[in-house]
């Protein structure tokens, strides 16, 4: 089968104005490829600083799983138990005192701090690590909790991590300070502001009503309907005295503290900072804060809590 001339001109064409287009993209593309080789030649490949910091991340995040593991393992040791250890850390089985039953009853350890300690190793081929593990233990199930830090040098190698020694019991960042809050104005019942934190809070914990009735559009707030069988408003105070009718865009902040019972009949004492607006001469719901209202007038007075948690400096 022969090609019709009018074919054969329309491939010519085609192949004129491809070799036409192709040129300049050739073209461009070793311009680019040099451009690059200049680049790379006066200033270097470009440092790649994902991949290191991806590496950091997993190995603090593999560093802090162990030692939170290795302390829990510890603390709750017996003598029955000690070649249980032997998978963190390597001691004298022989040697090491441990108690015929558990020392202390502990809940689920937390990392408080981790800590880049150098390099070891004869090559230089190991990394320290510093872990603060926190526990709440106590001698007994009955027996009051305590807060207790451990530290623990956790080596990590291309073998994986590994214990350096035994935990370190730490003291830890002290008690903390007080400051009063700042809602000195205490609202009453018949308050519109009052009316509206007590019906939001109902409804946004318990679900007995509607929490799009006391919200702004722009809050997305929806609330948690069945946390709670019922609460109790135990009171609402506020920044400053409300308006019984406000202003459009007017604010307001206040405080609700409320008592909530759960369906097991257990009530559970809570805190609610809000931030109240005026919509259509009426308050409505804004936001719940990140943090109430602090004062910026008074000093900090230290605490004085006799606790484990207490004293001397932050963990290194």
């Amino acid at each position: 089968m022969q090609m019709s001339r009018t074919w054969q001109r329309r491939l010519q064409r085609g192949k004129r104005a491809a070799t036409a287009a192709g040129k300049p993209l050739v073209l461009g593309l070793a311009a680019l490829a040099g451009l690059n080789m200049v680049w790379q030649f006066l200033f270097g490949a470009p440092p790649d600083l994902v991949t290191p910091s991806r590496e950091v991340v997993n190995k603090s995040a593999v560093v802090s799983a162990f030692a939170q593991d290795y302390v829990s393992v510890w603390l709750t040791a017996s003598q029955s138990d000690v070649a249980s250890l032997n998978q963190f850390v390597t001691v004298d089985n022989a040697s090491l005192q441990l108690p015929s039953t558990p020392a202390v009853v502990i809940n689920t350890p937390t990392v408080v701090a981790v800590t880049y300690a150098g390099l070891a190793g004869k090559d230089a081929d190991a990394e320290v690590f510093s872990v603060v593990v926190g526990v709440t233990q106590r001698p007994y199930e009955s027996a009051s909790p305590q807060r207790a830090l451990y530290r623990v040098p956790v080596l990590w190698s291309r073998y994986g991590p590994r214990a350096a020694s035994l935990p370190a019991r730490i003291s830890g960042p002290g008690a903390g300070a007080d400051l009063p809050l700042s809602y000195p104005t205490t609202l009453s019942e018949s308050d519109p502001a009052y009316s509206v934190a007590s019906g939001f809070l109902t409804a946004y914990l318990t679900g007995d009503g509607q929490v799009e009735r006391y919200v702004t559009a722009e809050s997305k707030l929806i609330g948690v309907p069945g946390a709670y069988q019922s609460i109790t408003v135990s009171g609402i105070t506020a920044v400053s005295p409300p308006p019984t009718t406000p202003a459009d865009g007017q604010t307001v902040r206040v405080l609700a503290t409320v008592t909530a019972i759960n369906s097991q009949y257990a009530p559970t004492e809570l805190s609610y900072p809000l931030t109240l607006t005026g919509v259509g001469g009426r308050w409505l719901v804004a936001a719940i804060d990140f943090a109430p209202a602090v004062s910026t007038d008074d000093a900090l007075v230290p605490a004085t809590v006799d606790t484990d948690w207490r004293s001397a400096q932050t963990p290194n």
